[in-house]
């Protein structure tokens, strides 16, 4: 099986074609949108597990220590990047520009701060979609 090789300075295109190439190589290529939104749920869920480990929240403390808890979390979320990649690669959209386009205007967006501890805060016109 070939090796596919990511540039050491590798640009969003570079890590949108290496996740083509990764799936074409393991036969993923035939999975559709929705069962890839599904698995990327599912590791969106393992991330979140991952940082309610690391705080420790409702947990006791990580007998591998904080570390291995902190490389848990870097990996969930290659997991969820890695779907995230692929959900745009079958829609044919080109992330970076999607990356710039869409915090141009978060730039000139304003958020007003929750009353609710606890909370982030919303944006009040934009149903909180940063």
């Amino acid at each position: 099986m070939a090796r596919i090789e990511l540039p050491e300075k590798a640009t969003m295109a570079d890590y949108q074609r290496y996740i083509h190439e990764l799936e074409e190589m393991h036969g993923w290529l035939d999975v559709d949108l929705i069962h890839n939104g599904f698995l990327m749920a599912e590791e969106l869920g393992e991330l979140i597990k991952a940082i309610r480990k690391h705080e420790k929240y409702f947990s006791k403390q990580n007998p591998a220590g904080q570390e291995a808890a902190r490389e848990h979390v870097a990996e969930e979320i290659v997991d969820v990047f890695n779907y995230l990649c692929a959900i745009a690669n079958r829609l044919d959209i080109d992330v970076d520009a999607a990356f710039r386009k869409k915090n141009e205007r978060n730039q000139n967006r304003t958020w007003e701060p929750s009353n609710r501890p606890g909370e982030q805060a919303s944006d009040a016109g934009d149903d909180a979609e940063a």
